[in-house]
């Protein structure tokens, strides 16, 4: 079966660290309506890939119902931080598209949106170490197709 999860996983990340460069752009140059629209773009780019992402973690999960112990833990701790990230990209959308639209309050709401989005980076950087953790600690999603590849130096 085709697992989506490792591709997807890193999509997330991507867009909020590109939207983490347009957010200093902004700060440092005048923004255009290019700026403004590729801003637009990663914030639902970032929401739409973080949700592809947390939904493909079941598909990608689901044969691992039976491990126990220290791997079943870890996984769960991947899972619920992976809920929090999705909990906090609509929570981002959400300030974002307010903050667009706001004509009172607004320094607040952006100060939420821009609140929101390095805790975004922060909980993407920290789930990937999880999932990394995942394969590389434990071996999921390993498994040995073939014989090894003999390299031999000339």
């Amino acid at each position: 079966m085709v697992q989506f999860h490792p591709p997807l996983s890193g999509f997330p990340l991507a867009c909020i660290v590109l939207l983490w460069f347009v957010e200093l752009y902004r700060f440092f140059c005048k923004p255009t309506a290019h700026v403004e629209w590729a801003r637009s773009l990663l914030v639902v780019s970032s929401l739409v890939f973080t949700g592809g992402a947390f939904l493909s973690g079941y598909q990608a999960s689901a044969p691992l119902d039976e491990v126990g112990g220290a791997i079943q833990d870890a996984l769960g701790r991947h899972h619920a931080y992976g809920r929090l990230l999705l909990i906090n990209s609509i929570a981002m959308a959400t300030f974002f598209l307010v903050a667009a639209r706001a004509i009172h309050g607004k320094f607040m709401v952006e100060t939420l949106y821009r609140l929101t989005l390095v805790i975004q980076i922060l909980l993407a950087l920290w789930i990937g170490s999880l999932g990394g953790a995942l394969v590389f600690d434990y071996g999921l999603g390993v498994t040995k197709e073939g014989a090894a590849l003999r390299l031999t130096v000339p």
